[in-house]
């Protein structure tokens, strides 16, 4: 593809750009994590998602949506939630709850979403879960926000000549979670730090992308908040990385990246598929005021694979032909380090992380894997 012929993209950040969408640019507001797809506009999809690891290892993540991915096209809600835990033994429980759009609800003014028993309910300082064990598994927790919120600009990325396309996050990386899980017949009680984010999108997010890498780590005196999306080859293989570093005593954000980077990784072939992922991912974000983030990690167990494609059948291969997908997801539990240099001084500091790597076309060279 020659560079005439490259559908353009970028971070909707510019000053218009706020002005456009009347976002603060310098606070958050609670209005931005309602509701910011309109329900009846065809292909828009949303969700708020939660995630966290408990003192005993524990894992789970849950997921509100006003429409699922296969009723995008049309223009009615189709909610519904989706439930994850693994837990210290490493056995895994999975949940899906479907409702009509009539009775459930999903507020503009803040994250509150009411899906048959379920519910998510919070304000950047506090969230509540609950969702309703009506097939042996479900929840009801509290996340205490321990960090403020983290938006890259407006939190969008657009894609097109006039920014027809977009996706988002909008993130609360870290939070003091407390609670119960409910799965084995037992309830089990919890205490450990969660992730929550809201994403908003009109179109199939995973066709804008060649790959992205998402995750936070969180070591003694920073959080870090990293969603490195680099986009597909019809828009140039163009990253578009949204990097954030966030002081633990304060919780406030000392750091965002002002697109000056440099990465460079160290790639390994995945075991169960022919194709190589980085092993060691090693970021230098340059902002040009003189500060610079040094971000080094690498993954030391798989937590998850999945081959997407080679899980569909005839017709769902065609589909993802079609799109120019061939996609490949993993988790992984790494270890990394975090350098903040400032004119003044460099403080360093290491920590754990977990995070995602989603792969949705196929290698190539040029796509700064």
């Amino acid at each position: 593809m020659t560079a005439t012929n490259v559908i353009p993209c970028r971070l909707f950040d510019q000053p218009a750009d706020f002005e456009k969408l009347g976002i603060n640019p310098d606070k958050v507001e609670l209005w931005e994590e309602g509701r910011r797809s309109i329900g009846s506009n065809p292909g828009t999809s949303e969700i708020w998602y939660f995630d966290g690891t408990a003192d005993d290892g524990t894992k789970f993540m849950v997921g509100f949506r006003p429409k699922t991915l296969e009723r995008m096209v049309e223009t009615v809600d189709s909610p519904n939630c989706s439930l994850y835990i693994k837990s210290p033994e490493g056995k895994e429980y999975r949940d899906f709850q479907y409702f009509e759009a009539d009775g459930n609800t999903t507020s503009t003014e803040k994250c509150d979403c009411k899906y048959g028993p379920n519910t998510c309910v919070g304000d950047f300082k506090s969230y509540d879960i609950h969702y309703e064990p009506v097939h042996g598994v479900g929840m009801d927790l509290h996340y205490e926000a321990l960090t403020d919120p983290f938006r890259q600009g407006t939190g969008i990325v657009v894609f097109g000549p006039n920014d027809e396309l977009h996706h988002t996050d909008l993130a609360v990386p870290k939070n003091k979670v407390t609670g119960t899980l409910f799965y084995d017949g037992e309830a089990h009680p919890i205490s450990g730090f969660g992730y929550h984010d809201h994403q908003w999108m009109n179109t199939v997010h995973t066709t804008l992308y060649h790959h992205w890498f998402w995750g936070r780590m969180y070591t003694d005196k920073f959080t870090v908040y990293i969603y490195d999306f680099v986009a597909a080859e019809k828009y140039g293989f163009k990253q578009l990385p949204m990097f954030g570093l966030i002081d633990n005593e304060t919780g406030k954000v000392i750091f965002k990246t002002d697109g000056h980077f440099t990465l460079e990784t160290e790639l390994e072939p995945e075991v169960h598929a022919g194709r190589e992922f980085p092993k060691r991912s090693h970021y230098i974000f340059t902002n040009e005021d003189g500060r610079t983030v040094d971000f080094d990690v690498t993954w030391e167990d798989q937590l998850e694979f999945t081959d997407y494609y080679a899980m569909a059948d005839d017709e769902g291969k065609k589909r993802f032909d079609m799109m120019g997908l061939s996609i490949q997801y993993t988790r992984y539990y790494a270890k990394g380090t975090v350098k903040y240099i400032t004119p003044d001084v460099t403080t360093e500091t290491a920590g754990d992380m977990i995070y995602e790597y989603a792969y949705m076309q196929k290698p190539d060279p040029r796509a700064h894997v």
